[in-house]
C-alpha cells in the first residue's frame, strides 16, 4: 500500500494557542480537554472448534479449561496491585516537586520574566527586519535545504505508523498480538509524552530563565555573523530561537512576530490535542527538537495546571498503557499455550494416542458408533 501526503494532512496552523486554562470544577475536572485517538482495535471470534465425526465417549479431548483464564485474571490483578502502590509514590514525588516549583515561581519573578520576554519578543522581530534585508530567500533556504531532512523523517514516520486502522476482525491471535501491540506502542508514546512534558514543568521559573538567558545570547551571537555565516543564522533563528521563544510564550501579550516567520516545512505540522490550555498532542518534529517547555503562566494557574494534567491526562494515560500492556501479555500467553499444545501434542502423540484408544474395543456399542452407521439409523 502506498501513503501518500494528503491521507496524512491536517488543519493545524503554527500560530494556534489552545484555550486558556480554566478553573476546574467538581463538574469539569477537564476543562476543554480533547482525547486522543486510538484506532478502534479489532474483534476476534473464537474459530470453530472441530469435533470428530463420529458420537464419542466424554473425555476425549485435553482442551482449554477455565484455571487458564483464572491465572491470567490473577496476574492482571497482581500488576495492578504493584502499579497502583508505584504510582501513589510518583504522586507523591510529584507533589513535593510541584510544590518546591511554585514556592520558586513567585509573582514576582513571573512579571519580570514576562517583561524579558517582551523585550525580546522586540529584539527577535528587529533580528528578522536585518535577516529578511540581507537574506531575502530565506525561506527558499528552509524549503529547499531543511525541509526534505524533516520530510524524510516524516515519510519514515508514515512508513512504520500506516494510516492509523486496523483490520477487523482479526483472523488469528498474532493478527490480535500485531494489533495489541501497535495499540500498547502508541498509547506507550502519548504517555511517555505527557510524563516527559510534566518533567518540563517540574522547576517552570528556572527553566524559563534559562531559555530567555539562551535566547538573548543567540540573538546578540545572530547579530555579529549574520554577514558572514548566512546559512547558521537562518537555522538559529528559524529552527532555533524563534520555536524556543513561542514555546514558553505568555498567554498575552501576543508576539509581534509575523505568522510567515514560522509558517513553512508544513508538511511537518500536527493537529493540536487541547487540554488544560496546553497542547499535548504529538509534536512536530521541529517541536522535538528543541523538546517540551513550560510556558509563562500565570502562577496562581500552576497547580491547577499540574493537578489538571494528571487528574485529565497523565493517568488516564498510565491506565490506557496499563490495559493496553495487559492486552499483549495476555494475547502472548494464549499463543504460547497454543504452541505448546501444538508442540507437546506432537512430541507424545503416539504415547497420548495409544493410552486414548479403549483397550477393549466395542464398534457395536452406544459410545463409538462408525459414521455411515449413523447416516443409516437417520
Amino acid at each position: 500500500m502506498t501513503y501518500t501526503t494528503a491521507d496524512y494532512e491536517s488543519d493545524y496552523k503554527p500560530d494556534h494557542k489552545c484555550p486558556p486554562l480554566e478553573d476546574p470544577t467538581p463538574k469539569d475536572p477537564c476543562p476543554n480537554c480533547d482525547k486522543p485517538y486510538y484506532p478502534d482495535l479489532p474483534t476476534y471470534e473464537q474459530p470453530h472448534k472441530y469435533m470428530p465425526d463420529c458420537d464419542c465417549p466424554a473425555g476425549s479431548s485435553n482442551g482449554g479449561h477455565c484455571l487458564d483464564d483464572l491465572i491470567d485474571a490473577q496476574n492482571k490483578a497482581i500488576t495492578d496491585g504493584v502499579k497502583a502502590k508505584a504510582f501513589q509514590d510518583e504522586l507523591t514525588q510529584l507533589l513535593g516537586k510541584a510544590t518546591a516549583a511554585k514556592d520558586e515561581y513567585t509573582r514576582e519573578k513571573f512579571q519580570n520574566l514576562v517583561k524579558q520576554w517582551e523585550q525580546e519578543d522586540r529584539d527577535i522581530v528587529e533580528l528578522l527586519r536585518k535577516l529578511e534585508c540581507s537574506l531575502l530567500c530565506w525561506r527558499c533556504i528552509i524549503e529547499c535545504y531543511v525541509c526534505p531532512l524533516l520530510y524524510d523523517m516524516r515519510q519514515a514516520e508514515v512508513e512504520l505508523d500506516g494510516p492509523g486502522a486496523f483490520c477487523s476482525p482479526a483472523r488469528d491471535r498474532r493478527d490480535l498480538l500485531y494489533a495489541y501491540t501497535r495499540d500498547r506502542d502508541a498509547k506507550l508514546k502519548f504517555f511517555n509524552r505527557i510524563r516527559d512534558l510534566l518533567a518540563a514543568w517540574e522547576k517552570p521559573a528556572s527553566t524559563i530563565e534559562k531559555v530567555l538567558a539562551d535566547n538573548a545570547k543567540l540573538i546578540a551571537d545572530i547579530l555579529k555573523t549574520l554577514g558572514t555565516e548566512p546559512s547558521k543564522a537562518v537555522f538559529d533563528v528559524f529552527l532555533k530561537l524563534i520555536p524556543l521563544h513561542l514555546a514558553i510564550a505568555p498567554e498575552s501579550p501576543a508576539t509581534n512576530i509575523h505568522p510567515r516567520f514560522t509558517q513553512f516545512c508544513k508538511w511537518d505540522d500536527r493537529s493540536p490535542l487541547c487540554c488544560c490550555g496546553i497542547n499535548v498532542g504529538k509534536p512536530s518534529l521541529r517541536e522535538r527538537f528543541i523538546g517540551p517547555k513550560p510556558s509563562l503562566i500565570d502562577p496562581s494557574k500552576y497547580f491547577k495546571l499540574i493537578c489538571c494534567l494528571v487528574t485529565c491526562v497523565y493517568q488516564p494515560a498510565k491506565n490506557d498503557l496499563s490495559a493496553a500492556e495487559a492486552n499483549v501479555t495476555t494475547t502472548q500467553n494464549q499463543i504460547k499455550r497454543l504452541e505448546t499444545v501444538i508442540e507437546n501434542g506432537l512430541k507424545n502423540f503416539e504415547k497420548n494416542a495409544k493410552a486414548a484408544i479403549p483397550i477393549k474395543i466395542d464398534c457395536d456399542g452406544e459410545n463409538v458408533k462408525d459414521p455411515s452407521s449413523m447416516d443409516r439409523d437417520a
